[in-house]
């Protein structure tokens, strides 16, 4: 969608973790999958040798805070991969707090390699390609609004465990594709289209808080999912929503029904993921968060 803009990162990590001055390292980290592409998710996990008060990683300026897991010694988050970063070599941090104020870091080396994005023609009436100066005035404010809105960083994590289909169709729109519409070059396709047939319901892929329900002119009918941490979901081209801004959604409950509203050629979902500012393949999302419960 052409209103999101941003930035990011795809790798091979080479794990090579310093030891903290003056001993041992007093927690063990990770970054799982080992080898990932622009527009990728990857898991960062963590475990203190004794109790940790606080675990975050930084990343090109960014800190991604790890949650405790389930036996109070573990700790996971994630880290997205911008389908624009440009392939080299990067560090990323680790640092953690033990209960008595004493800090320890870990880094490792992140090499970035490059992802083969398709290209797409697409034909769509001149009224939705070339704007009037109204519309186009409408979409500059709705997309300032939409960067308004990713760039709000919720302290509190709202998602919990695997992350799972909004709906269960077939892929027809493939992340990162570059299009190129009634023959000008686009914005890259910074989501994924999932078929679904008018009216199918789209189902909340975790638990998060509705952060914007609108009709806006590219996505149409759209709902937008806060689940803290920097991480939202999106839901675009519905025919209808059933959730207002403010609700709090469980991961599995209904959020609308699929259908073909706003910059669309027929009933499909767009599903996209912002992580942290990184326009990342849902997906991956999918993948890197499979094994968490």
């Amino acid at each position: 969608m052409p209103f999101l803009l941003l930035f990011f990162f795809a790798a091979v990590f080479l794990a090579s973790p310093e030891k903290a001055a003056g001993g041992e390292p007093s927690f063990q980290a990770e970054v799982l999958p080992k080898s990932v592409k622009q527009g990728e998710v990857c898991l960062l996990k963590a475990r203190g040798l004794s109790p940790l008060k606080s675990v975050y990683a930084e990343f090109q300026g960014k800190r991604y805070p790890l949650g405790s897991g389930d036996s109070g010694q573990t700790y996971e988050g994630l880290l997205g991969i911008d389908m624009d970063i440009k392939p080299e070599k990067y560090g990323i941090r680790f640092v953690a707090m033990d209960e008595g104020g004493k800090g320890d870091m870990q880094t490792f080396s992140i090499k970035v390699t490059k992802a083969d994005f398709a290209v797409q023609k697409i034909t769509l009436p001149k009224s939705m390609v070339d704007l009037d100066p109204k519309t186009l005035e409408r979409v500059n404010q709705e997309s300032k609004r939409l960067k308004e809105l990713f760039q709000t960083f919720g302290n509190e994590r709202v998602w919990k465990g695997a992350f799972i289909r909004p709906v269960e169709g077939e892929l027809s729109g493939a992340f990162g594709t570059r299009r190129i519409i009634n023959g000008q070059p686009k914005s890259s396709h910074t989501g994924v289209d999932l078929r679904a047939e008018e009216g199918t319901p789209v189902w909340a892929s975790n638990s998060g808080r509705v952060a914007l329900v609108d009709d806006l002119f590219f996505s149409g009918k759209s709902v937008i999912l806060d689940h803290g941490w920097g991480l939202y979901s999106m839901y675009f081209h519905l025919s209808e929503a059933r959730v207002r801004v403010g609700d709090q959604i469980p991961k599995g409950a209904e959020l609308g029904r699929a259908g073909s509203t706003g910059r669309s050629t027929g009933p499909h979902l767009h599903w996209g993921i912002i992580l942290n500012g990184a326009r990342v393949e849902p997906f991956s999302l999918l993948r890197s968060t499979a094994s968490l419960q």
